[in-house]
Protein backbone atom coordinates (compact mmCIF):
# COMPACT_ATOMS: atom_id res chain seq x y z
CA UNK A 1 0.00 0.00 0.00
CA UNK A 2 2.77 2.54 0.68
CA UNK A 3 4.41 1.63 -2.24
CA UNK A 4 1.20 2.38 -4.50
CA UNK A 5 1.06 5.85 -2.53
CA UNK A 6 4.66 7.01 -3.22
CA UNK A 7 3.93 6.01 -6.77
CA UNK A 8 0.83 7.99 -7.33
CA UNK A 9 2.84 10.65 -5.49
CA UNK A 10 5.36 10.46 -7.99
CA UNK A 11 2.79 10.99 -10.93
CA UNK A 12 1.63 13.83 -9.77
CA UNK A 13 4.66 15.35 -8.97
CA UNK A 14 5.77 14.72 -12.74
CA UNK A 15 2.29 15.96 -13.37
CA UNK A 16 2.94 18.99 -11.97
CA UNK A 17 6.12 19.72 -13.39
CA UNK A 18 5.02 19.11 -16.85
CA UNK A 19 1.92 21.90 -16.24
CA UNK A 20 4.04 24.72 -14.71
CA UNK A 21 6.61 23.86 -17.21
CA UNK A 22 3.80 24.61 -20.29
CA UNK A 23 2.41 27.55 -18.37
CA UNK A 24 6.00 28.96 -17.82
CA UNK A 25 6.79 27.77 -21.12
CA UNK A 26 9.26 31.30 -22.32
CA UNK A 27 7.72 32.88 -25.62
CA UNK A 28 9.62 33.91 -28.47
CA UNK A 29 12.12 36.12 -27.85
CA UNK A 30 11.88 39.84 -29.10
CA UNK A 31 14.01 41.34 -31.80
CA UNK A 32 14.82 44.64 -32.65
CA UNK A 33 13.84 46.35 -35.88
CA UNK A 34 15.56 48.97 -37.88
CA UNK A 35 13.53 50.89 -40.46
CA UNK A 36 14.60 52.87 -43.37
CA UNK A 37 12.31 54.74 -45.84
CA UNK A 38 12.46 55.37 -49.49
CA UNK A 39 12.47 58.89 -51.34
CA UNK A 40 9.68 61.32 -51.47
CA UNK A 41 8.25 59.65 -47.93
CA UNK A 42 9.80 59.38 -44.46
CA UNK A 43 9.64 57.47 -40.84
CA UNK A 44 5.98 58.30 -40.35
CA UNK A 45 5.38 55.50 -43.07
CA UNK A 46 6.48 53.14 -40.83
CA UNK A 47 3.70 54.04 -37.53
CA UNK A 48 1.07 50.99 -38.52
CA UNK A 49 4.00 48.14 -39.07
CA UNK A 50 5.95 49.96 -35.47
CA UNK A 51 2.72 49.19 -33.58
CA UNK A 52 1.61 46.07 -34.75
CA UNK A 53 5.47 44.89 -34.13
CA UNK A 54 5.39 46.72 -30.70
CA UNK A 55 2.19 44.81 -29.68
CA UNK A 56 4.34 41.67 -30.48
CA UNK A 57 7.41 42.96 -27.67
CA UNK A 58 9.79 43.68 -30.41
CA UNK A 59 11.99 47.25 -30.51
CA UNK A 60 11.54 48.91 -33.35
CA UNK A 61 13.95 51.91 -34.98
CA UNK A 62 12.53 54.00 -37.34
CA UNK A 63 15.37 56.43 -39.35
CA UNK A 64 14.58 60.16 -40.48
CA UNK A 65 16.75 60.29 -43.51
CA UNK A 66 18.67 63.36 -43.06
CA UNK A 67 15.99 66.38 -45.68
CA UNK A 68 13.12 64.01 -45.15
CA UNK A 69 9.97 64.62 -42.42
CA UNK A 70 10.98 66.56 -40.23
CA UNK A 71 14.64 67.35 -40.63
CA UNK A 72 15.76 70.23 -41.71
CA UNK A 73 19.17 69.77 -43.03
CA UNK A 74 20.19 71.08 -45.78
CA UNK A 75 19.97 69.96 -49.65
CA UNK A 76 23.49 71.08 -49.84
CA UNK A 77 24.89 68.72 -46.75
CA UNK A 78 22.89 65.90 -47.92
CA UNK A 79 24.80 62.60 -49.38
CA UNK A 80 24.38 59.39 -50.15
CA UNK A 81 26.78 58.74 -47.17
CA UNK A 82 25.33 60.51 -44.61
CA UNK A 83 22.75 58.55 -45.05
CA UNK A 84 24.29 54.94 -44.70
CA UNK A 85 26.09 56.80 -41.67
CA UNK A 86 22.88 57.18 -40.10
CA UNK A 87 21.78 54.04 -40.21
CA UNK A 88 24.94 52.29 -38.81
CA UNK A 89 25.15 54.62 -35.95
CA UNK A 90 21.40 53.75 -35.30
CA UNK A 91 22.52 50.18 -35.16
CA UNK A 92 26.24 50.39 -33.25
CA UNK A 93 23.94 52.40 -30.74
CA UNK A 94 21.61 49.57 -30.52
CA UNK A 95 24.75 47.24 -29.28
CA UNK A 96 22.38 44.19 -30.00
CA UNK A 97 22.11 42.50 -33.75
CA UNK A 98 19.10 43.80 -35.76
CA UNK A 99 15.87 43.04 -38.22
CA UNK A 100 17.26 45.79 -40.94
CA UNK A 101 14.62 46.60 -43.37
CA UNK A 102 14.72 49.07 -46.29
CA UNK A 103 12.24 50.44 -48.96
CA UNK A 104 12.75 51.44 -52.42
CA UNK A 105 15.80 54.10 -51.78
CA UNK A 106 16.03 52.52 -48.65
CA UNK A 107 17.30 49.42 -49.97
CA UNK A 108 20.14 50.94 -51.26
CA UNK A 109 20.89 52.10 -48.37
CA UNK A 110 20.45 49.54 -46.04
CA UNK A 111 23.14 47.36 -48.89
CA UNK A 112 25.74 49.24 -48.27
CA UNK A 113 25.11 49.81 -44.16
CA UNK A 114 24.59 45.96 -43.73
CA UNK A 115 27.85 45.38 -45.75
CA UNK A 116 29.42 47.85 -43.35
CA UNK A 117 28.56 46.19 -39.89
CA UNK A 118 27.62 42.87 -41.13
CA UNK A 119 28.23 41.34 -37.91
CA UNK A 120 25.10 43.31 -36.38
CA UNK A 121 22.88 42.60 -39.18
CA UNK A 122 20.81 39.17 -37.74
CA UNK A 123 18.57 39.46 -41.08
CA UNK A 124 18.22 41.76 -44.16
CA UNK A 125 14.91 42.48 -45.66
CA UNK A 126 14.04 44.77 -48.93
CA UNK A 127 10.12 45.80 -49.15
CA UNK A 128 10.31 46.47 -52.81
CA UNK A 129 14.16 47.81 -51.88
CA UNK A 130 16.59 48.84 -54.42
CA UNK A 131 19.68 46.83 -54.59
CA UNK A 132 22.40 48.06 -56.93
CA UNK A 133 25.76 46.71 -57.46
CA UNK A 134 28.63 48.14 -56.12
CA UNK A 135 29.53 51.09 -58.91
CA UNK A 136 25.61 52.11 -59.42
CA UNK A 137 23.27 54.20 -57.88
CA UNK A 138 19.51 54.29 -57.60
CA UNK A 139 18.87 56.38 -60.14
CA UNK A 140 20.36 54.34 -62.66
CA UNK A 141 18.88 51.29 -61.40
CA UNK A 142 15.85 52.99 -61.77
CA UNK A 143 16.47 53.87 -65.40
CA UNK A 144 16.51 50.46 -65.88
CA UNK A 145 13.22 49.59 -65.15
CA UNK A 146 11.11 49.40 -68.04
CA UNK A 147 7.78 49.18 -65.34
CA UNK A 148 8.47 51.78 -63.86
CA UNK A 149 5.83 54.89 -63.91
CA UNK A 150 8.26 57.40 -61.77
CA UNK A 151 9.56 59.55 -64.74
CA UNK A 152 6.75 60.72 -66.01
CA UNK A 153 5.89 62.09 -62.26
CA UNK A 154 9.26 63.39 -61.73
CA UNK A 155 9.65 67.04 -61.50
CA UNK A 156 13.55 68.88 -61.15
CA UNK A 157 14.13 72.26 -59.58
CA UNK A 158 15.34 75.30 -61.54
CA UNK A 159 18.66 74.32 -60.53
CA UNK A 160 18.58 70.27 -60.29
CA UNK A 161 19.20 69.81 -57.23
CA UNK A 162 16.40 68.57 -56.20
CA UNK A 163 13.17 66.54 -57.65
CA UNK A 164 9.70 66.38 -56.36
CA UNK A 165 6.19 64.41 -57.56
CA UNK A 166 4.39 66.20 -59.92
CA UNK A 167 0.84 66.25 -59.08
CA UNK A 168 0.99 64.44 -56.11
CA UNK A 169 -2.46 63.98 -55.41
CA UNK A 170 -2.98 61.18 -58.27
CA UNK A 171 0.63 60.31 -58.60
CA UNK A 172 1.34 59.27 -55.14
CA UNK A 173 -2.38 56.72 -55.45
CA UNK A 174 -1.80 55.80 -58.72
CA UNK A 175 2.17 54.98 -58.50
CA UNK A 176 3.30 55.05 -54.74
CA UNK A 177 0.41 53.74 -52.63
CA UNK A 178 -2.50 51.88 -54.39
CA UNK A 179 -5.08 50.50 -52.61
CA UNK A 180 -4.36 52.89 -49.49
CA UNK A 181 -7.06 55.12 -47.60
CA UNK A 182 -8.00 58.87 -48.60
CA UNK A 183 -6.61 59.12 -44.91
CA UNK A 184 -3.04 57.81 -46.28
CA UNK A 185 -2.79 59.65 -49.51
CA UNK A 186 -3.70 62.78 -47.56
CA UNK A 187 -0.37 62.20 -44.97
CA UNK A 188 1.91 61.83 -48.00
CA UNK A 189 0.64 64.35 -49.96
CA UNK A 190 1.20 66.63 -46.98
CA UNK A 191 4.55 65.56 -45.77
CA UNK A 192 6.08 65.74 -49.23
CA UNK A 193 9.33 67.24 -49.70
CA UNK A 194 11.35 67.45 -52.93
CA UNK A 195 14.63 64.59 -52.69
CA UNK A 196 17.78 65.55 -52.89
CA UNK A 197 19.34 64.30 -56.26
CA UNK A 198 22.80 63.66 -55.43
CA UNK A 199 22.22 60.86 -52.68
CA UNK A 200 20.17 59.00 -55.07
CA UNK A 201 22.52 59.32 -57.70
CA UNK A 202 25.60 58.47 -56.18
CA UNK A 203 26.91 55.25 -57.05
CA UNK A 204 27.03 52.85 -54.28
CA UNK A 205 30.36 51.84 -53.20
CA UNK A 206 30.57 48.29 -50.62
CA UNK A 207 32.24 45.09 -50.41
CA UNK A 208 30.61 42.78 -52.89
CA UNK A 209 31.75 40.14 -50.93
CA UNK A 210 30.76 41.31 -47.26
CA UNK A 211 27.69 41.60 -48.62
CA UNK A 212 27.13 37.96 -50.01
CA UNK A 213 28.56 36.56 -46.96
CA UNK A 214 25.45 38.09 -45.14
CA UNK A 215 23.48 35.21 -45.41
CA UNK A 216 20.37 35.63 -43.92
CA UNK A 217 18.03 38.32 -47.03
CA UNK A 218 14.69 38.50 -47.84
CA UNK A 219 12.68 40.42 -50.51
CA UNK A 220 9.30 41.48 -49.68
CA UNK A 221 8.03 41.65 -53.59
CA UNK A 222 4.67 44.49 -54.52
CA UNK A 223 3.24 42.57 -57.51
CA UNK A 224 1.07 45.73 -58.39
CA UNK A 225 4.18 48.39 -57.83
CA UNK A 226 3.69 50.83 -60.44
CA UNK A 227 7.46 52.69 -58.78
CA UNK A 228 9.73 49.77 -58.90
CA UNK A 229 7.50 46.75 -61.78
CA UNK A 230 7.62 43.37 -59.77
CA UNK A 231 9.83 42.35 -62.70
CA UNK A 232 12.54 44.58 -61.74
CA UNK A 233 12.41 43.68 -58.16
CA UNK A 234 12.47 39.94 -59.11
CA UNK A 235 16.06 40.39 -60.95
CA UNK A 236 17.18 42.61 -58.54
CA UNK A 237 16.08 39.79 -55.72
CA UNK A 238 18.32 37.29 -58.65
CA UNK A 239 21.02 39.35 -58.98
CA UNK A 240 21.71 39.60 -55.28
CA UNK A 241 21.18 36.02 -54.66
CA UNK A 242 17.81 36.66 -52.45
CA UNK A 243 16.39 33.27 -52.70
CA UNK A 244 13.99 33.72 -49.85
CA UNK A 245 10.80 35.62 -51.26
CA UNK A 246 7.75 36.66 -49.93
CA UNK A 247 5.01 38.43 -52.16
CA UNK A 248 2.04 41.10 -51.48
CA UNK A 249 -0.64 42.02 -53.50
CA UNK A 250 0.02 46.09 -53.33
CA UNK A 251 1.48 48.55 -54.60
CA UNK A 252 4.45 50.11 -53.57
CA UNK A 253 4.07 51.26 -49.97
CA UNK A 254 2.38 48.38 -48.21
CA UNK A 255 3.20 49.46 -44.77
CA UNK A 256 0.62 51.75 -45.73
CA UNK A 257 -1.85 49.90 -47.60
CA UNK A 258 -1.78 46.45 -46.25
CA UNK A 259 0.33 46.89 -43.13
CA UNK A 260 -1.07 43.30 -41.29
CA UNK A 261 -0.13 41.32 -44.15
CA UNK A 262 3.62 42.85 -44.50
CA UNK A 263 3.50 41.66 -40.67
CA UNK A 264 2.50 38.38 -41.16
CA UNK A 265 5.35 37.85 -43.57
CA UNK A 266 7.87 39.52 -41.24
CA UNK A 267 6.95 37.00 -38.66
CA UNK A 268 7.15 33.97 -41.18
CA UNK A 269 10.69 36.01 -41.78
CA UNK A 270 11.51 35.76 -38.05
CA UNK A 271 11.04 32.26 -37.57
CA UNK A 272 13.28 31.05 -39.89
Amino acid sequence: MKIIKRIALLLMLVFTLNACADDDSPSKSPSTFVLVHGAWQASFVWDKLKADLEKEGHKVVKIELLGHGEDQTPVSEITFDGYVAQVTAAIEALNTPVILVGHSLGGAIVTQAASKVPKSIDKLVYVAGFIPKSGSSVFEYSGMDEGTSIPSALEFSEDGSTVTIAHPEVNMREIFCQYSSDEDIHLLVEKLRPEPVTAAGTPLNYSAETYAGISNKYYVFTTKDQAISYPFQQQMAKEANITNTYEIEAGHSPFLSKPDELVQIFNTILEK
